[in-house]
């Protein structure tokens, strides 16, 4: 009874601890077992074994062109979290040149304003990915208010839902259907 209301926000939490751990600079490290919900009191353990069934099951749903709502429906099984994972690393192998150094790879924060902004994490790759997290959710009780997340010039594709977004863009909008947001840059205007 007393962690119930703990279970969405810290599914939510770790969807967008996953995001930003894909989308920072650096290598990604997932370990072999949490590509869905582990609950375990301490860190993994690379010696346990893995349910490889239940993930491939878990992957095979996605490959069968899901929607993001009946994944957001299915939060319990893990499937949000491999939704994330997958759409991250696909999105790192087509943008090659915003996850490498120079200015292609740059790190940029990202302009948020509003009364809500402490609850956003927001944050460019290059010139053609840009990641937009909540944080502190408790704190929030989804309400957004006013908070907005100013995105670059151009057309922006959220990859975790397919909705598309130009300009600033309200983060209660954004974060709507699937509660992290993976852009990628679809169209430039000069």
């Amino acid at each position: 009874e007393f962690t119930r209301p703990l279970v969405v926000p810290g599914y939510i939490n770790s969807l967008s601890q996953t995001l930003l751990k894909l989308i920072s600079p650096g290598v990604p490290d997932i370990y072999q077992g949490c590509e869905v919900w582990d609950n375990s009191l301490v860190d993994p353990d690379n010696r346990r074994a893995v349910d490889f069934a239940v993930r491939d099951d878990v992957l095979h749903r996605l490959e069968d062109s899901i929607d993001p709502e009946s994944i957001m429906n299915a939060m319990a099984t893990g499937l949000p979290k491999m939704h994330v994972i997958r759409e991250a690393l696909a999105l790192r192998k087509r943008k090659l040149d915003a996850f490498q150094g120079g200015s292609t790879g740059d790190y940029r924060p990202m302009l948020a304003t509003g009364r809500k902004l402490s609850h956003i994490v927001a944050f460019s790759r290059g010139k053609d990915v840009a990641v937009v997290v909540p944080r502190l959710l408790i704190g929030l009780n989804g309400e957004w208010e006013d908070t907005e997340i100013i995105l670059g010039t151009g057309t922006w594709q959220n990859v975790m839902d397919g909705r598309s977004w130009e300009g600033a863009v309200r983060a209660a909008d954004l974060l709507s259907v699937f509660p992290v947001a993976l852009l990628e840059r679809i169209e430039n205007q000069l």
